[in-house]
């Protein structure tokens, strides 16, 4: 099963532009993941929901400190942290997620 996330903010952690929403944004596949993980980054466990390939490989990065937003009628809104691999900056990150399993 295939599971489909859009994002809602732009580099930075900024929202789209109410404007930009008008029009059809990419949307990544993989399956869909939400779980209490190990960080070094964070030195402790935290939520961390991710969209995965078939190898295990993260097509979007992960986010940390996820927050499930609300989940009905196969759609979720989850909002965390993204860290950059490189300057461990992080940033606000916001996905609509749609569950393949309850699309028709």
């Amino acid at each position: 099963m295939i599971d489909s996330v859009s994002l809602l903010f732009e580099d930075g952690g900024r929202p789209l532009a109410r404007h930009r929403l008008a029009f059809p944004q990419p949307v990544y596949s993989g399956a869909f993941s939400f779980d209490e993980c190990p960080s070094s980054e964070f030195r402790r466990t935290v939520a961390t929901a991710r969209l995965q390939g078939p190898n295990g490989e993260d097509i979007v990065p992960p986010l940390y400190e996820a927050k499930l937003l609300w989940c009905k009628n196969g759609e979720a809104r989850v909002s965390g942290l993204e860290v950059d691999d490189l300057t461990r900056k992080r940033t606000a990150q916001c996905w609509n997620v749609r569950f393949a399993s309850c699309t028709g």
